[in-house]
């Protein structure tokens, strides 16, 4: 897990997964499931609690976007995440 020093405000997790996915539109579900096929990979707090950051926010709705408009397959969105990481600068 990152340090606080070392991450930009971006990366800061602080939106617990019931706030993810009211901001995002995307069922808390279906963000499990995508934890689970390692798509998104938020922060853990002790009580194993998952905390997501901006930069998660847009990966949630990056992969919600391939799957639903594109209709991408989960290892296809995996190898382009791969390539083509969000939040790239």
């Amino acid at each position: 897990m990152k340090t606080i020093e070392a991450c930009r405000v971006d990366d800061l997790p602080i939106y617990p997964i019931r706030r993810a996915a009211h901001v995002t539109g995307v069922e808390v579900r279906r963000i499990r499931a995508w934890e689970n096929k390692e798509l998104i990979r938020p922060a853990g707090t002790r009580g194993g609690n998952r905390l997501f950051s901006r930069r998660d926010l847009e990966l949630i709705l990056r992969i919600k976007r391939l799957i639903d408009d594109e209709g991408l397959q989960v290892q296809s969105i995996r190898l382009l995440l791969q390539v083509e990481p969000v939040g790239r600068e």
